[in-house]
Protein backbone atom coordinates (compact mmCIF):
# COMPACT_ATOMS: atom_id res chain seq x y z
CA UNK A 1 0.00 0.00 0.00
CA UNK A 2 1.00 3.50 -0.92
CA UNK A 3 2.13 5.90 2.10
CA UNK A 4 -0.65 8.29 2.14
CA UNK A 5 0.93 9.82 4.92
CA UNK A 6 1.32 13.19 3.91
CA UNK A 7 -2.14 13.54 2.85
CA UNK A 8 -3.54 12.86 5.90
CA UNK A 9 -1.77 14.95 8.18
CA UNK A 10 -2.95 17.51 5.62
CA UNK A 11 -6.03 16.41 6.38
CA UNK A 12 -6.04 16.30 9.89
CA UNK A 13 -4.39 20.35 10.01
CA UNK A 14 -6.68 21.16 7.35
CA UNK A 15 -3.81 22.28 4.73
CA UNK A 16 -6.21 22.73 2.29
CA UNK A 17 -3.14 24.27 -0.11
CA UNK A 18 -1.89 20.57 0.26
CA UNK A 19 -4.91 19.68 -2.34
CA UNK A 20 -3.96 21.70 -4.85
CA UNK A 21 -0.86 20.78 -6.51
CA UNK A 22 1.20 23.23 -8.53
CA UNK A 23 1.34 20.96 -11.50
CA UNK A 24 -2.59 20.73 -11.57
CA UNK A 25 -2.53 24.18 -11.13
CA UNK A 26 -0.21 24.22 -14.37
CA UNK A 27 -2.43 22.03 -15.99
CA UNK A 28 -5.71 23.40 -15.89
CA UNK A 29 -4.22 26.96 -16.80
CA UNK A 30 -2.63 25.87 -19.81
CA UNK A 31 -5.68 24.63 -21.24
CA UNK A 32 -7.28 27.80 -20.84
CA UNK A 33 -4.09 29.61 -22.47
CA UNK A 34 -4.20 26.69 -25.22
CA UNK A 35 -7.66 27.91 -26.06
CA UNK A 36 -7.31 31.68 -25.84
CA UNK A 37 -3.62 32.48 -25.42
CA UNK A 38 -4.67 36.32 -24.38
CA UNK A 39 -7.14 34.87 -21.34
CA UNK A 40 -5.39 36.94 -19.18
CA UNK A 41 -4.17 39.48 -20.94
CA UNK A 42 -4.54 42.80 -19.41
CA UNK A 43 -6.33 41.12 -16.22
CA UNK A 44 -6.23 41.36 -12.81
CA UNK A 45 -6.73 38.37 -10.80
CA UNK A 46 -7.52 37.90 -7.15
CA UNK A 47 -6.79 34.89 -5.55
CA UNK A 48 -8.45 34.27 -1.94
CA UNK A 49 -6.30 31.88 -0.26
CA UNK A 50 -5.64 30.47 3.26
CA UNK A 51 -1.73 31.66 2.48
CA UNK A 52 -0.67 33.56 0.01
CA UNK A 53 2.57 32.55 0.91
CA UNK A 54 2.63 29.31 0.69
CA UNK A 55 0.06 28.82 -1.47
CA UNK A 56 1.01 27.32 -5.34
CA UNK A 57 -1.90 29.72 -7.24
CA UNK A 58 -0.07 32.61 -5.72
CA UNK A 59 3.23 30.93 -6.99
CA UNK A 60 1.49 29.90 -10.30
CA UNK A 61 0.96 33.30 -11.22
CA UNK A 62 3.39 34.84 -9.91
CA UNK A 63 5.90 32.83 -11.75
CA UNK A 64 3.53 33.20 -15.22
CA UNK A 65 2.77 36.97 -14.19
CA UNK A 66 4.69 38.11 -17.67
CA UNK A 67 4.04 35.18 -19.84
CA UNK A 68 -0.03 35.49 -19.15
CA UNK A 69 0.28 39.35 -19.62
CA UNK A 70 -1.69 40.41 -16.83
CA UNK A 71 -2.31 43.88 -14.96
CA UNK A 72 -2.36 42.98 -11.34
CA UNK A 73 -2.48 39.91 -9.03
CA UNK A 74 -4.03 39.94 -5.53
CA UNK A 75 -4.22 37.61 -2.66
CA UNK A 76 -5.64 37.66 0.31
CA UNK A 77 -5.06 35.54 3.32
CA UNK A 78 -7.59 34.12 6.05
CA UNK A 79 -6.10 34.67 9.22
CA UNK A 80 -7.82 31.71 10.78
CA UNK A 81 -6.19 29.33 7.72
CA UNK A 82 -3.40 26.87 9.10
CA UNK A 83 -1.22 28.31 6.42
CA UNK A 84 -1.05 32.00 8.69
CA UNK A 85 0.32 30.46 11.56
CA UNK A 86 3.63 30.20 9.59
CA UNK A 87 5.69 33.21 9.30
CA UNK A 88 7.58 34.30 5.90
CA UNK A 89 9.85 36.66 4.96
CA UNK A 90 7.39 38.88 3.03
CA UNK A 91 5.82 39.62 5.77
CA UNK A 92 8.48 39.52 8.60
CA UNK A 93 10.61 41.88 6.83
CA UNK A 94 8.41 44.92 6.15
CA UNK A 95 8.10 47.75 7.45
CA UNK A 96 3.92 47.09 7.77
CA UNK A 97 4.69 43.98 9.99
CA UNK A 98 2.73 43.71 13.49
CA UNK A 99 3.06 40.94 15.60
CA UNK A 100 -0.54 41.18 16.98
CA UNK A 101 -2.39 41.75 13.54
CA UNK A 102 -0.77 38.39 11.75
CA UNK A 103 -2.62 36.82 14.36
CA UNK A 104 -5.76 37.92 14.35
CA UNK A 105 -6.05 39.96 10.68
CA UNK A 106 -6.15 38.90 7.09
CA UNK A 107 -3.19 39.92 4.96
CA UNK A 108 -3.26 41.44 1.31
CA UNK A 109 -0.66 40.80 -1.17
CA UNK A 110 0.08 42.44 -4.56
CA UNK A 111 2.14 41.96 -7.59
CA UNK A 112 1.95 44.53 -10.15
CA UNK A 113 6.29 45.22 -12.19
CA UNK A 114 9.34 44.07 -11.12
CA UNK A 115 9.83 45.51 -7.92
CA UNK A 116 13.39 44.57 -7.41
CA UNK A 117 15.06 45.30 -10.15
CA UNK A 118 15.95 41.80 -11.55
CA UNK A 119 14.13 42.11 -15.03
CA UNK A 120 11.55 39.60 -14.43
CA UNK A 121 8.41 39.78 -12.54
CA UNK A 122 8.16 36.54 -10.32
CA UNK A 123 7.32 35.61 -7.02
CA UNK A 124 10.18 38.25 -5.62
CA UNK A 125 8.79 41.04 -6.46
CA UNK A 126 5.06 39.91 -4.63
CA UNK A 127 4.54 43.00 -2.11
CA UNK A 128 3.18 42.60 1.10
CA UNK A 129 0.71 45.52 1.20
CA UNK A 130 -0.77 45.14 4.66
CA UNK A 131 -3.55 43.81 6.65
CA UNK A 132 -6.90 43.38 6.14
CA UNK A 133 -9.52 45.43 8.44
CA UNK A 134 -10.76 41.75 9.36
CA UNK A 135 -9.67 38.07 9.34
CA UNK A 136 -9.71 37.78 5.55
CA UNK A 137 -13.13 35.89 5.31
CA UNK A 138 -14.24 35.98 1.89
CA UNK A 139 -17.41 37.20 2.62
CA UNK A 140 -16.09 40.23 4.02
CA UNK A 141 -17.26 43.86 2.57
CA UNK A 142 -12.92 44.41 2.02
CA UNK A 143 -12.62 41.05 0.72
CA UNK A 144 -15.71 41.58 -1.98
CA UNK A 145 -14.27 44.89 -2.98
CA UNK A 146 -11.41 43.30 -4.43
CA UNK A 147 -13.65 40.88 -5.82
CA UNK A 148 -15.27 43.86 -7.54
CA UNK A 149 -11.80 44.99 -9.24
CA UNK A 150 -11.06 41.56 -9.62
CA UNK A 151 -11.48 40.93 -13.59
CA UNK A 152 -11.01 36.92 -12.46
CA UNK A 153 -11.20 34.78 -8.93
CA UNK A 154 -9.35 31.78 -9.42
CA UNK A 155 -9.44 29.63 -6.13
CA UNK A 156 -10.06 25.63 -5.31
CA UNK A 157 -11.99 23.82 -7.97
CA UNK A 158 -15.66 24.00 -6.66
CA UNK A 159 -16.10 20.68 -6.27
CA UNK A 160 -14.50 20.46 -3.01
CA UNK A 161 -16.75 20.01 -0.38
CA UNK A 162 -15.18 23.12 1.93
CA UNK A 163 -16.38 25.46 -1.53
CA UNK A 164 -19.76 23.56 -1.49
CA UNK A 165 -20.26 24.16 1.83
CA UNK A 166 -18.49 28.09 2.72
CA UNK A 167 -20.28 29.94 0.10
CA UNK A 168 -17.19 30.38 -2.46
CA UNK A 169 -19.53 29.67 -5.25
CA UNK A 170 -22.09 32.18 -4.50
CA UNK A 171 -18.74 34.79 -3.83
CA UNK A 172 -17.35 34.35 -7.58
CA UNK A 173 -20.73 33.95 -9.04
CA UNK A 174 -21.43 37.25 -7.39
CA UNK A 175 -18.50 38.52 -8.98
Amino acid sequence: MADNSSLGSARKAKNDEFYTQYSDIEAEMNAYVEYDPDVFRGKTILLPCDDPEWSNFTKYFAANFTRFGLKKLISTSYAKGAGNRQMTPFELNSPLYDEEKHKTHGKLFTLTSDTDGDGTVDTDDIEFSGYLEGDGDFRSKEVKKLRDEADIIITKPLTTPMIQNDGLGSFAVAA
